[in-house]
């Protein structure tokens, strides 16, 4: 069999983030291709959830599969952990990353995407890594325009001015902090490259982030949110990473350095809240949340974080992004590969609501 070119796609991998969404769904990808992978955990990770995620996926291959995939321990904060890790790895797929827009969280995001990245970055510098994807998000980037003559707002795009205090969340400003570190990297001579997803949707089974969509569907409430925003799917954003890397492996240039926007499409939110109720057999939300009720609600979840000291579950810029439809430039990405199709959302979500929330 002929050895794969060091930092090419089929060249061993370290994943991080491996028990995440993003992570698990990169491990198919690569244990589907028998390609050499390393999965990164911490000690208090779940891997028997990842165990379980790919006998599913994986079906007949899994056993071949899950034998040859190897498992390393170690905490982002830990750079001597993370150079260990990478031994004999010729590529990083950085994953890992803190999702919260949580009043409170702002040092555990700082710790995790914006310290945690520029740990791995040194790592990968010293263990002389050849290619690292970062998993950014488009809240790295800066706040859509508006436009003179029509006064409608700009989709956000790779080239959007990034500005902290144009209502950037502490969410953003730690993976706008993190993707800094990459670029700082790439100019100490690391080939890297960048995706910046929009919400991304996985099975409706996966609790964490953008899961708690299924889950407030699930309930049948009657009112959703007016605003919208840009989805894909992670099965998406996986196979864009690997379209990229296949076309850096071709010898493409206008790839490595850069950081490109992956999004299946803008969407109000009123639909995926009914895509996703209908997919899950409740009651489909038929009225708006609008701004008075809104501002009522982050008040008294204020007042409640005062009384019970626990960080309130609606702040007033959350309260404020959910009126607010968002749009995004993909022409880049599309650019770079002419030939991807995303899948549309809402089979996205016809799929992942498919086996319910169990």
């Amino acid at each position: 069999m002929t050895e794969p070119i060091l930092g090419h796609g089929p060249s061993k991998e370290l994943v991080t983030g491996a028990t995440g969404l993003v992570g698990m769904e990169r491990l198919v990808y690569r244990l589907e291709r028998g390609w050499p992978t390393v999965a990164l955990h911490r000690a208090s990770s779940d891997v028997g959830r990842v165990e379980a995620f790919l006998r599913e996926r994986l079906g007949e291959g899994f056993a071949a599969a899950w034998s040859g995939l190897e498992w390393r321990e170690a905490d982002l904060s830990d750079v001597g952990a993370l150079e260990d890790a990478m031994e004999g790895c010729d590529r990083v797929f950085h994953a890992a990353g803190r999702v919260s827009f949580r009043s409170g969280d702002e040092d555990r995001l700082k710790a995790v995407n914006a310290v945690g990245t520029a740990n791995v970055v040194n790592a990968a510098l010293a263990s002389s890594i050849h290619r690292l994807v970062h998993i950014s998000s488009v809240a790295a980037l800066g706040r859509s325009g508006v436009d003179p003559e029509t006064g409608d707002r700009l989709p956000v795009s790779e080239r959007s001015d990034w500005a902290e205090g144009a209502g950037a969340s502490p969410y953003g400003i730690s993976k706008h902090a993190g993707e800094m570190e990459v670029w700082r990297g790439v100019a100490e001579g690391l080939a890297a490259f960048a995706v910046n997803p929009t919400v991304i949707l996985g099975d409706a089974r996966y609790a964490e982030s953008s899961g708690m969509i299924y889950r407030r569907a699930a309930k049948g409430g009657r009112f959703f949110p007016i605003g919208g925003n840009g989805y894909v799917g992670v099965a998406d954003v996986v196979a864009a990473v690997g379209s990229l890397d296949e076309a850096v492996d071709q010898g493409r240039e206008g790839i490595l350095g850069e950081r490109f926007v992956v999004s299946a499409e803008d969407v109000l939110h009123r639909d995926v809240m009914a895509w996703a109720a209908e997919g899950l057999g409740a009651p489909v939300p038929t009225r708006p949340l609008t701004g008075w009720m809104l501002g009522i609600a982050w008040r008294a979840a204020w007042m409640t974080a005062l009384v019970t000291g626990r960080p309130p579950a609606l702040t007033r810029d959350l309260a404020r992004n959910t009126q607010t439809v968002h749009h995004y430039d993909t022409s880049k990405l599309q650019a770079a590969l002419p030939e991807f199709r995303f899948t549309p959302i809402r089979e996205v979500i016809r799929e992942a609501t498919a086996s319910g929330l169990a």
